[in-house]
C-alpha cells in the first residue's frame, strides 16, 4: 500500500506541476500581458499543440500497449525504435515547412520567427511527453517529478526576464521564446538519451505495431484538440483577440481540474492495462470505483469554490468570463467519464473507433460554435464544447458495450454524474451565495479525506 501511495502521489504531483503550469502562471501572465497579449499566447499554444500531434505521429500513445505486447527486455528497443520513427517524420515535415516558410508566414499571418519557435517547441513537447509516459508506465514517479520541476521553473524564470525587457504590445513573444527554447533544449536531450539507451533505430515489427495504433491516435488527439480549442479559434474569428484572452484565462483556470484528471488517469491507466492483462478484474473495478468517487468529489468541490477563487486569480477585466467556468468543469467531467470506454477500446486495439467518434464530436462542435457564439458569445462556445463531449461519451459507451465483456455498466457509474449535476444546479441557481457553496465544498473535502483514510489508498 505504501509503495502504491508513494507512486500515486509523485505521479499526480509531477503531472500537475508539468501540465498545470499554465494554471499556476496564468495569474502572473494575465497581468503582464493583458487581454490581447494573453489571447495571442493562447493562439500560439494551440498552434504548438497541432504541430506536436501531426508531426510526431503520437508514438508515445503506444507505450502502454507495448508493455502488454512485448516482454520487459524489449521495452528499451521498442522505445528507441518508435522514437526514431517520430524523429524522421518530424524532420521531413519540418523540412517541408522550411521550404515554404515565406508563403506559410503570409497565409497564416505569422512572423517566420514565430513559425520556427512553434516547430522547436512542438518537438520538445513531444519528447518531454514521451519521457513522461515512459516514466508513468514504468512507475518511475521520482524522475517525473524532477522533469516536471525543470520544465516549469526554467521557462518561467526566462519568460519573466524577457517580458520585462519588451514593449507591452509584444510581451507575449517573451513567453513564446522562453517556452520554445526550454522545451527544445530539454526535448532534444531526452530524444538523444532514449535513442542511445535503446540502440534500436529500425525494427519492422515495432514500426508496424506502432503505426497501427498511433495513426488513429493522431486523428483522435487532433480531433480532441479541435473539440477543446475550436471555441478559442472561433472566438478569434467571430469576436476579437481580447475575447480569446478572457475566455482562455478562464479556460486555463478551469483546466486545473482537467490536469488533476490527467494525473489520476495516468495512475489508473497503468493499473487498468496491467490488471486487464493479468485478468485481475475485481482489483481493476475496485480502483475504478475509487477513481470515480475521488474525481467526482474534486469536480464538485472545484465547481462550488471556483467563482470567488477566480476573482482572486484573474484581473478584474477578465471577470467577464466567470460565468463560463461551471460549463468548463461540466465538459471536463464528461470527458473524464469517457476515459473508461476509451481505454477499454484501446486495450482491445480499436483506435480507429476512438478516432471516428472524436472526429464526429469535433464536427458537431464546429457547427455548434458557429451558431452559439453568434447568439450568446463566450457562453455559447462553452455550451458547444459541453454538448460535443456529451455526444462523445454516448457514442463511446454504446460502442464499448458492443465489444462484449464491458466491465463498466451504467449502474457502476451513473450515480456519480447525477451528484455532479446536483452541484452544478446549486452553482447556477445560487451564483452569489458563497456562504452556502463554500461550507458544502468543505464538507465534500472532509468526506473524501475520510474515505481515503478508510481504504488507505487514493485510487
Amino acid at each position: 500500500m505504501k509503495q502504491r501511495n508513494r507512486i500515486a502521489f509523485f505521479n499526480i504531483l509531477s503531472t500537475v506541476v508539468l501540465k498545470g503550469s499554465a494554471f499556476f502562471t496564468g495569474m502572473l501572465f494575465s497581468r503582464l500581458l493583458g487581454g490581447s497579449g494573453y489571447g495571442s499566447l493562447k493562439l500560439y499554444n494551440i498552434s504548438v499543440s497541432i504541430v506536436t500531434i501531426l508531426f510526431s505521429l503520437q508514438t508515445q500513445t503506444t507505450l502502454a500497449n507495448a508493455r502488454v505486447e512485448y516482454p520487459e527486455v524489449a521495452q528499451k528497443g521498442y522505445q528507441s525504435s518508435v522514437m526514431t520513427l517520430s524523429v524522421l517524420f518530424f524532420g521531413l515535415c519540418t523540412g517541408l515547412t522550411l521550404m515554404f516558410l515565406k508563403p506559410l508566414s503570409i497565409q497564416l499571418e505569422l512572423e517566420p520567427l514565430i513559425i520556427l519557435l512553434v516547430l522547436l517547441q512542438a518537438f520538445g513537447n513531444f519528447c518531454v511527453e514521451f519521457l513522461n509516459k515512459k516514466n508513468v508506465y514504468e512507475f518511475r514517479a521520482g524522475w517525473n517529478m524532477i522533469l516536471s520541476m525543470v520544465m516549469v521553473l526554467v521557462p518561467l524564470v526566462l519568460a519573466v526576464v524577457l517580458i520585462l525587457q519588451m514593449p507591452y504590445e509584444t510581451r507575449y513573444v517573451g513567453r513564446v521564446i522562453a517556452n520554445s527554447v526550454s522545451y527544445g533544449v530539454v526535448g532534444t536531450a531526452v530524444c538523444v538519451g532514449i535513442l542511445l539507451r535503446g540502440r534500436t533505430y529500425f525494427h519492422r515489427e515495432y514500426w508496424k505495431f506502432c503505426l497501427v495504433l498511433a495513426l488513429p491516435a493522431v486523428f483522435h488527439n487532433l480531433s480532441d484538440l479541435i473539440l477543446n480549442q475550436m471555441d478559442s479559434l472561433m472566438l478569434n474569428a467571430l469576436m476579437n483577440t481580447a475575447a480569446v484572452g478572457y475566455y482562455g484565462n478562464a479556460w486555463g483556470f478551469a483546466n486545473f481540474l482537467f490536469i488533476l484528471f490527467q494525473a489520476l488517469n495516468n495512475i489508473w491507466c497503468a493499473y487498468f492495462f496491467e490488471e486487464m492483462k493479468t485478468g485481475q478484474r475485481q482489483a481493476m473495478l475496485e480502483k475504478s470505483r475509487n477513481f470515480l468517487e475521488v474525481f467526482t468529489i474534486l469536480s464538485c468541490g472545484f465547481t462550488l469554490l471556483a467563482p470567488e477563487v477566480y476573482h482572486v486569480y484573474a484581473p478584474k477585466d477578465f471577470w467577464v468570463a466567470t460565468m463560463v467556468i461551471p460549463l468548463f468543469t461540466a465538459a471536463y467531467y464528461v470527458n473524464f467519464l469517457c476515459t473508461f470506454p476509451v481505454n477499454f477500446e484501446y486495450y482491445h486495439k480499436k483506435p480507429k473507433a476512438v478516432a471516428v467518434i472524436t472526429v464526429s464530436s469535433s464536427l458537431l462542435n464546429l457547427v455548434l460554435n458557429f451558431v452559439f457564439i453568434r447568439a450568446i458569445g463566450m457562453a455559447g462556445a462553452a455550451v458547444a464544447t459541453l454538448a460535443s463531449h456529451c455526444l462523445q461519451l454516448t457514442l463511446h459507451h454504446l460502442y464499448s458495450v458492443r465489444l462484449g465483456e464491458y466491465p463498466f455498466p451504467l449502474k457502476l457509474w451513473v450515480g456519480y454524474p447525477l451528484v455532479f449535476c446536483g452541484i452544478l444546479a446549486v452553482v447556477f441557481l445560487l451564483p452569489d451565495a458563497w456562504f452556502i457553496r463554500w461550507p458544502l465544498g468543505a464538507a465534500l473535502g472532509i468526506f473524501m479525506l475520510l474515505r481515503v483514510k478508510q481504504r488507505k489508498v487514493l485510487i
